[in-house]
C-alpha cells in the first residue's frame, strides 16, 4: 500500500492501540480465527487467514496476508494484549515510496479485538529518501468466513442395519416383518388350556378296608 505519512500519538509508535476489553480464555480465541478483508484508509486491500499458532501458544494467532499488486504475501503470530491484537512482521516492501517503489522495514500491525479496526504502523528511518518519522494507516477488517472445522476421521455408520451376529434372521410375514396386528381371535396367539384326564383306577370298599391303607391298622 502506498503510506499516506501522518503524526500519529507516542503510543501508537511504541506498540500500537490498545483498548481494555476481555480477552480470549483459551490458547487460541475461536472467535477470531477466520477469513478477513483488510482494507487500509489508503486504498490498499488483501485478504487475511487466521488460524491457531503452531505451538498453541496462550493468546496467539497465526495470520496469513494473500498480499496484493503491491505488496508481497507475508504471515506472522499476532498476541493478545489488552484488547487488541498485535503483530510484527518484517516485509520487504513494508514501506511504499510515493516516487515509486519500496523499502524493508518491521510493519505493526495492531487492530481492536472487538471493533477489528486498527493502524499499520513503522517507523520509516528516512527511507524514500524523506525525514524520519512515524507512519500510521488506518485499517479496517471484515470477517466473511468462519474458523476451522472439526470433521469426523471416520464414518459414523461403520456396519450396516440389522440384526446382531448370532439372531436368527426375521420372519417373512407377521408383525416383525411389517405386517399387521393380529386380532384376538386369532389362533396363534389364544392360549388353549391342556386335556387334564379322568382318573380310571376308582378304589373298592374292600381296597380301602384292607390293614395299612391309610395309616389303617397302627396305633
Amino acid at each position: 500500500m502506498y503510506l499516506t505519512r501522518l503524526a500519529v500519538a507516542a503510543a501508537i509508535a511504541a506498540g500500537g492501540l490498545s483498548v481494555g476489553l476481555a480477552g480470549p480464555a483459551g490458547a487460541a480465541d475461536p472467535h477470531a480465527l477466520g477469513t478477513y478483508t483488510f482494507e487500509a484508509e489508503d486504498g490498499e486491500s488483501a485478504t487475511w487467514t487466521i488460524s491457531p499458532c503452531s505451538d498453541d501458544t496462550d493468546h496467539c494467532v497465526y495470520v496469513v496476508s494473500s498480499g496484493n499488486s503491491q505488496r508481497a504475501p507475508w504471515s506472522g503470530n499476532a498476541y493478545w494484549t489488552v484488547g487488541s491484537w498485535i503483530l510484527f512482521v518484517d516485509q520487504p516492501d513494508a514501506i511504499m515510496c510515493p516516487g515509486g517503489g519500496s523499502a524493508p522495514g518491521r510493519n505493526n500491525y495492531s487492530w481492536d479485538a472487538t471493533s477489528l479496526s486498527g493502524y499499520a504502523s513503522i517507523f520509516s528511518g528516512g527511507a524514500c529518501g524523506g525525514e524520519a518519522e512515524s507512519i500510521a494507516i488506518p485499517f479496517q477488517l471484515t470477517k466473511v468466513g468462519s474458523g476451522p472445522i472439526q470433521y469426523p476421521t471416520a464414518p459414523v455408520q461403520v456396519q450396516p442395519l440389522g440384526p446382531p451376529a448370532g439372531m436368527p434372521p426375521l420372519p417373512a410375514e407377521g408383525p416383525a416383518a411389517g405386517g399387521p396386528m393380529p386380532t384376538e381371535t386369532d389362533p396363534a396367539i389364544v392360549a388353549t388350556p391342556p386335556a387334564i384326564s379322568t382318573p380310571s383306577d376308582q378304589l373298592t370298599e374292600q381296597e380301602v378296608a384292607e390293614p395299612g391303607f391309610n395309616g389303617g391298622g397302627h396305633r
